[in-house]
């Protein structure tokens, strides 16, 4: 069975924006759930400033391209696509000619749960791709199945069509699409946290700096007497 979402719902463009200015590595500070790490999904090569759009998810068999390049006709402007190819390692599912079909849809990026190939044109393109393993060995089109546009799991992280995935070269954070405002909230904050710790080291110094965390021991000292 072949199941197909040819529409979406995907977030607000500002909202996308602003979660883009905000690094996974600030949600890090306050959040425990809903990152990839770059152990898991490496960028092929470094992200030097953080991005953010709407997932078109896909989900194929280990050796099958044909939905990978069929999910391309419902990518718009701005989205990322995110393939679960169950961590395969030996069939690459992505390289040069998918790279250049999702630049010129207008992706942002390419999120890969299996193997990529092509990965010196791809760094040379200069197009976003986080991939689970790299290979030479490609799939093929014998249209045995596929998904677009449904749930996938990708390194335990569950990945609605039109959630926004944030991406830095640290890894990735997939924010639900009906909690934006939420973690705009929590990342904002966290954002304003880190830049203040680092402007008190810089003004502070080390040993100041790090007497700001007595208390904190001296309380853990305490319950373990």
């Amino acid at each position: 069975m072949i199941t197909i979402n040819a529409s979406i719902k995907r977030p607000d463009p500002e909202l996308v924006r602003q979660l883009g200015e905000i690094t996974p590595s600030d949600y890090g500070h306050k959040l425990n759930f809903q990152f990839i790490t770059a152990s898991k999904m490496k960028p092929l090569f470094p992200i030097e400033t953080p991005f953010a759009g709407p997932a078109v998810t896909v989900r194929i068999p280990p050796n099958d391209v044909l939905s990978t390049c069929k999910a391309m006709d419902y990518v718009q402007p701005g989205d990322i696509v995110v393939i679960d190819a169950s961590e395969e390692d030996r069939y690459a599912c992505w390289g040069e000619v998918t790279t250049r079909i999702a630049m010129e849809k207008g992706a942002a990026a390419a999120i890969i749960n299996g193997a990529v190939t092509d990965t010196i044109a791809i760094r040379d393109l200069g197009f976003k791709v986080y991939s689970h393993s790299v290979s030479p060995l490609t799939t093929k089109f014998y249209g045995i199945g596929g998904d677009i546009n449904v749930p996938v799991s990708i390194s335990g992280c569950v990945i609605q069509p039109g959630d926004v995935i944030v991406g830095s070269n640290d890894g990735l954070l997939v924010v639900p699409k009906d909690e934006i405002a939420t973690y705009l909230e929590i990342g904002k904050e966290a954002k304003e946290l880190d830049e203040q710790n680092l402007q008190d080291l810089k003004v502070l110094g080390a040993d100041v700096f790090l007497r700001r965390l007595d208390p904190l021991w001296d309380s853990m000292l305490e319950k373990d007497e």
